[in-house]
């Protein structure tokens, strides 16, 4: 990726339809895959923006926080320079570090390996629900309220309630107009919580978050609303999708599974090639703040581009056979999680949640099989992918 504009090579062609008429995932694909043939598009569709597809120049516009912007705009369509700030995502500099290095202190090594045994417990907790039925809905009854739970675990979060969470969190990115609304309803749910934590201190991350200041200033509710809005949007969304899709692709495979009962370095592939197979965020959006070459074709200045992380993951330049399911492919990393600066601070949550939700089922349920051949995605707002259903059955079990 050059910036000298003068040395631009590349016409932009104009890409006339909207990601958010995309009927599925497949038709999407079908698309990328016709993009990929320019490294640049361009369409007047939600106010208009421009598509970058292939997975090197996805890759450095990532890394180039300077040209391309998470702050100015925000990351999603249609660009709305006037809505609130998500933290951390949406913002640049100091700001951006200070809430990441807040919201990392959640996920750090330490607590990850003591929150475990507690994603264990939520984990059979939900499996004695659908245990003595002898089938399930591995989306609905498994992985759409575990990581809800995993993320209050977590931060110390008590008595909120799945359903809401997950019915307000879904809304965010797809009403734009509804923003400032879906934050404060978020917020709303844990704010008592968070004012509790400042009456009366605990040594828990809660406390840390309810009397945190970033770059000296102490949060207002305003804030810690938002900041607990990233918490239950991209830490809840996100997981489910993933689990989803990797319990699809892997059930399909009892040999696969069996080795990744007992093989780590397996499974940890395994749930990365499924964010690299199935990203749950499709793409993010920047803002240029300057003219910006890609392969040879100019941005302008103060541009939407749309960094298509689900284009580049299935780049046949980089990934062989791209559109396979392969944990044990040797490829570069993907770009589910984002990339740079911007990469996703709740992923190592992420995986331990998967990881524990993968081997609990299958060690509880060891006959499991899927009785659907194909999985459906929601996709109803060009960026965010989650699994409809994914129906099982097995031998009835007795709760533990």
């Amino acid at each position: 990726m050059m910036k000298d504009a003068a040395k631009a090579t590349v016409a932009i062609p104009e890409f006339p339809k909207s990601p958010y008429e995309f009927s599925g995932l497949e038709e999407c694909h079908a698309h990328y895959a016709t993009m990929r043939q320019c490294p640049v598009h361009h369409t007047e569709a939600l106010g208009g923006f421009y598509s970058i597809v292939r997975y090197p120049d996805v890759k450095a516009a990532g890394l180039d926080g300077k040209s391309f912007s998470s702050a100015t705009k925000g990351v999603l369509l249609p660009a709305d320079p006037d809505s609130p700030r998500l933290w951390a995502l949406e913002q640049e500099g100091r700001d951006h570090m200070a809430a990441k290095r807040l919201y990392m202190e959640a996920f750090a090594p330490a607590r990850l390996k003591a929150l475990e045994p507690r994603l264990t417990e939520i984990a059979n907790g939900l499996i004695d629900v659908f245990a003595g039925r002898g089938s399930c809905d591995l989306v609905e009854d498994y992985a759409h309220p575990l990581p809800v739970l995993g993320v209050c675990a977590a931060i110390g979060v008590a008595g909120v309630s799945v359903d809401k969470i997950r019915k307000v969190s879904g809304d965010f990115g797809k009403d734009p107009s509804r923003r400032r609304e879906v934050i404060a309803e978020l917020g709303g749910l844990v704010m008592g919580e968070l004012m509790e934590r400042r009456a009366n201190p605990k040594d828990d991350y809660l406390t840390r978050v309810a009397n945190a200041e970033l770059n000296g200033r102490r949060m207002d509710e305003a804030d810690l609303a938002m900041f607990m809005v990233g918490f239950f949007t991209a830490g809840h969304e996100t997981t489910s999708s993933t689990l989803s899709s990797l319990l699809f692709h892997t059930m399909q495979r009892p040999d696969l599974c069996k080795r990744m009962m007992s093989d780590d370095t397996l499974l940890a592939a395994a749930i990365e090639e499924t964010v690299r197979l199935n990203p749950p965020f499709q793409a993010f959006h920047r803002t240029t703040t300057t003219d910006v070459e890609v392969s040879g074709a100019v941005i302008p200045t103060d541009s939407t581009v749309r960094l298509c992380y689900g284009a580049a993951n299935r780049d046949p330049v980089v990934f062989d056979q791209p559109d396979r399911f392969d944990p044990e492919r040797q490829t570069p990393g993907h770009l589910g999680f984002g990339v740079g600066r911007h990469v996703c601070a709740g992923a190592p949550l992420a995986r331990l949640e998967i990881k524990t939700a993968f081997r609990t089922l299958l060690a509880r349920l060891p006959d499991i099989v899927l009785t659907q051949d194909k999985l459906e995605y929601s996709f109803s707002d060009g960026v965010f992918a989650a699994p409809l259903h994914c129906h099982a059955s097995f031998t009835p079990a007795s709760p533990v």
